[in-house]
């Protein structure tokens, strides 16, 4: 049985997706589950692939220690993708995940709090691989 997840130990997630894409997964988000807290959006736009790894870097930094972090991005062959495996994060919990659709972040918002953290992950995959059907 899931326990409710203590505050200082939720996890944060940070989009990291090219132009816009972030915001509107966010914003789409909420308009279905409400505002939500702990996000953070980084868009690939105007960065160099070093830069944007080493900003990804800052925003994980921003996040109290004691806080696990998923990191979001929209391709895994993408700036965005390879930004995210090159940014160096020492001892800090971060998670990665790819291929980022709007049936994983919705489950992330809903269950972020009431599951421990290593069976939230394996629950984000399984939602987005089940949320693309070919009919």
């Amino acid at each position: 049985m899931a326990t409710r997840a203590h505050a200082r130990h939720r996890p944060f997630a940070l989009l990291v997706t090219h132009a816009g894409l972030g915001a509107e997964f966010v914003r789409t988000a909420e308009a279905i589950l409400g505002a939500q807290t702990d996000v953070s959006i980084l868009s690939n736009d105007g960065y160099s692939s070093e830069d944007l790894a080493r900003a990804i870097e800052e925003r994980v930094r921003s996040v109290p220690r004691d806080r696990p972090v998923v990191l979001f991005t929209d391709l895994a062959a993408g700036s965005c993708g390879i930004a995210s495996r090159r940014a160096e994060h020492g001892s800090r919990v971060v998670r990665k995940i790819t291929g980022i659709n709007l049936p994983m972040l919705l489950e992330f918002f809903h269950y972020r709090d009431t599951l421990p953290f290593d069976e939230l992950l394996p629950r984000l995959e399984a939602k987005g691989k089940a949320g693309i059907v070919v009919h």
